[in-house]
This record gives C-alpha cells, sequence and structure tokens, in this order.
C-alpha cells in the first residue's frame, strides 16, 4: 500500500471545520490544499521555508508545461477572479514565471488565503503531543511543528491535522513518529510518472480524497463544474 493511500483509508480519522490544519510548502498542490480548506471551513496556515512555488524559480523562462485553462483548479481560478481589479484582470499564463506570479502568489493574497503564510520558516521537526479536552473523552493527539529560521513567526504551531506538500522523504526526516499515520496526509509523493500537466491534476485528486476523509465521506469533489458548464 503506497503512502498517500494510506493516509486516506481510515474513515474514522475526521475532522470537522473550523479545526486546524498546516499544510507544509507553499508549492502549487500546497497552496490549492489550503484554499481546499479554507472554503471548507478549516483553519488553515501554510509553513513555507523560501518563497511561493520556489521549486520553479529555476525555471522562471520556460514556457508553462501544461494547458494554460488548466494550470490551477476552478476553484483557485475563482478565486483568483473574484480577488483581481479591474485593473488588473487576471489572465492565463503563458510562461512560468507567470504561473508563479499570476497564479501562485495572487492566490496566496486572495481573501481566504491572506495571513495565513508564515514564511521564511523551516520545519525543524514534528512531534506527537496530547490533545486538550475539556472532558475525559480519549482523542486523537495533535502535532506539534517546531520551526526554524522563523524571526518574525512563531517557534511552533499546534495544529490537529498536517498536510505535507513538499515530498515524502522531507516529511520523513522530520518526523518523530512512523509516516504514515492518522491525521497526517501526503500531498505531493516523492516519485510519480507522468507529464506536469498529469501529475498536477492527480494531486488535485489526492486533495479531493484527502478532505473527503476527514470528513467523514466518501466524496468531496469541489472542483467539479456547476450544472450547465
Amino acid at each position: 500500500m503506497d503512502q498517500d493511500t494510506h493516509a486516506v483509508d481510515n474513515q474514522d480519522a475526521t475532522l470537522e471545520p473550523p479545526g486546524t490544519i498546516a499544510v507544509i510548502g507553499a508549492t502549487p498542490l500546497g497552496l490549492e490544499a489550503a484554499l481546499y480548506g479554507r472554503f471548507l471551513g478549516y483553519d488553515v496556515r501554510i509553513v513555507e521555508s523560501d518563497s511561493i512555488a520556489n521549486e520553479l524559480t529555476e525555471r522562471r523562462d520556460q514556457p508553462l508545461p501544461m494547458t494554460p485553462s488548466r494550470c490551477c483548479s476552478p476553484l483557485a481560478w475563482q478565486a483568483i477572479e473574484t480577488h483581481a481589479t479591474s485593473g488588473s484582470l487576471a489572465t492565463h499564463p503563458t510562461t512560468i514565471a507567470e504561473w508563479i506570479d499570476n497564479v501562485w502568489v495572487h492566490l496566496s493574497e486572495t481573501d481566504l488565503l491572506r495571513g495565513r503564510l508564515v514564511c521564511p520558516a523551516q520545519v525543524g521537526s514534528l512531534e506527537l503531543i496530547a490533545a486538550e479536552t475539556e472532558d475525559e473523552e480519549e482523542v486523537p493527539p495533535d502535532f506539534r511543528i517546531k520551526l526554524n529560521d522563523s524571526p518574525e513567526g512563531p517557534e511552533a504551531i499546534d495544529v490537529e491535522a498536517i498536510l505535507w506538500a513538499t515530498g515524502v522523504h522531507a516529511a520523513q526526516s522530520a518526523a518523530k513518529f512512523s509516516i504514515p499515520c492518522d491525521y497526517f496526509h501526503l500531498i505531493e509523493p516523492s516519485e510519480e510518472t507522468g507529464d506536469e500537466e498529469t501529475r498536477f491534476w492527480n494531486g488535485l485528486k489526492r486533495i479531493v480524497k484527502v478532505y473527503a476523509s476527514l470528513g467523514g465521506r466518501k466524496d468531496l469533489d469541489l472542483y467539479r463544474p456547476t450544472r450547465g458548464e
């Protein structure tokens, strides 16, 4: 069983909004995962060690490696269009530079994600801690994310769930517990075949599965077009 599949198999590991979630990595899929959670009403924070879509910056001059209309989810595009002013109407990118600046940076500044980014902040370690509860009911442990290189931000963040968007090996190096585990979801596996557009949309499917699992539902697809489109 692969790691990202295991992470969404336990339908008992549910978390209702406004539960707290940390998305690790302001990658394209990390930002999509954060937006999805915010749209559903979760309290989401994004932790990024460098900059938004940092893994793409060395390729800024290259053409967009996918169909422009499929470079982000319908949910993300709606948020960008809603946030755009009359003087800066959103347009589909044709280069990776435009993909970073006009899509991912812009998305981080929209109403649902503004102020949710902790950057720069390097994850030092991940620990399990006892969850605070007002009764004697047994509840799953929370996660404590200890941060390095966060001069103006918190030294640690406590959350009920983590969506990891920077690769399996980095997660395994930081975690003081076994991965996979309940409430810890891998959005970007370390290895996956196919072109960049296929990998991106497979990642969006994983995001849907994660939030469906947290909601205790078989499906929770917000990417489907409305009837008539």
